[in-house]
């Protein structure tokens, strides 16, 4: 199957589900949510009370334990595959019209901060009090504002130099590591479509080697594209063939990577110990 038959739909199926996700509860009790109105940790349609503190401790484990542990299974391909980043830059591509682009972005950023806050506080009363500028509300505007500003201002600056998940992968071993390569100069016919997706602004696989590069793959997808036209494969490549999405940080990669989740697992249960509330609240009577 080719590259862009495989990206595209896990793109577009990634954002679909962590849209969908604060939407899906059973009783009030939703499929994820960090509820710090009602001091409980909601995971499974199950809920777990826990003060401020756990709370906060529990997002921070989780931020960094996904964090790492997806860089050492699959690694940048996180990037190219499941990044909203990458979404953007297909739409990017895609449109033309300066004005269309625009609030099409907007809109894409709007829906991703929603989503955002809606593992914070319900995404139904989040809807319906949305026009009252609670403070949900405002954090969805700020979002929305940052996103935007992200995906057709910063985008470049941010994947190769703000974003967290870049940093994690810049530290980690690179001898090893699963990149993309160039080759076969003759067959290009210089339509520069690999640039262009690229999210990082003027940066040209095509001159070699460049430390900002974030190896999400896109330009390997927008080549392949152009190449199918003259019966040909991609000009840019994977530089070890043999790996799947999960020996991309390194053929053993992905054992590290489970022991990771294993800790953040243990640790999450640790901080969820109710010997370590605060207090009880009495809205959470139920859970008893």
């Amino acid at each position: 199957m080719a590259k862009k038959q495989i990206l595209v739909p896990s793109l577009l199926i990634s954002f679909f589900l962590y849209i969908l996700f604060p939407w899906l509860s059973f009783n009030d009790i939703h499929l994820l949510m960090f509820n710090f109105e009602f001091h409980r940790f909601e995971f499974l349609f199950m809920a777990f009370e826990a003060s401020t503190h756990q709370l906060i401790y529990i997002v921070i484990t989780l931020f960094i334990g996904l964090l790492v542990g997806l860089n050492l299974t699959i690694s940048r391909f996180f990037c190219g595959y499941f990044c909203p980043t990458s979404l953007a830059s297909i739409i990017s591509m895609k449109l033309k019209n300066p004005f269309v682009l625009f609030f099409t972005i907007m809109s894409f950023a709007f829906i991703l901060a929603f989503s955002t806050i809606s593992y914070f506080t319900s995404a139904v009363d989040l809807f319906f009090n949305f026009t009252k500028f609670d403070t949900a509300s405002i954090f969805v505007g700020i979002l929305t504002t940052g996103f935007t500003s992200i995906f057709l201002v910063f985008r470049g600056w941010y994947c190769s130099i703000l974003c967290p998940y870049f940093f994690v992968s810049a530290i980690l071993p690179q001898e090893k590591k699963q990149t993309f390569e160039f080759f076969d100069k003759e067959s290009c016919i210089d339509c520069e479509k690999c640039v262009k997706i690229c999210p990082i602004d003027d940066l040209d696989i095509k001159a070699g080697f460049d430390i900002r590069c974030v190896q999400c793959g896109l330009c390997e997808v927008a080549c392949e594209s152009v190449m199918t036209k003259f019966n040909k494969s991609s000009l840019i490549k994977k530089k070890y063939k043999n790996r799947n999405i999960f020996k991309s940080f390194s053929e053993k990669g992905y054992i590290w990577g489970c022991l990771i989740f294993i800790i953040m697992i243990v640790s999450i249960i640790y901080i969820l110990d109710s010997s370590n509330l605060d207090n009880c609240y009495f809205i959470n009577k139920n859970l008893y």
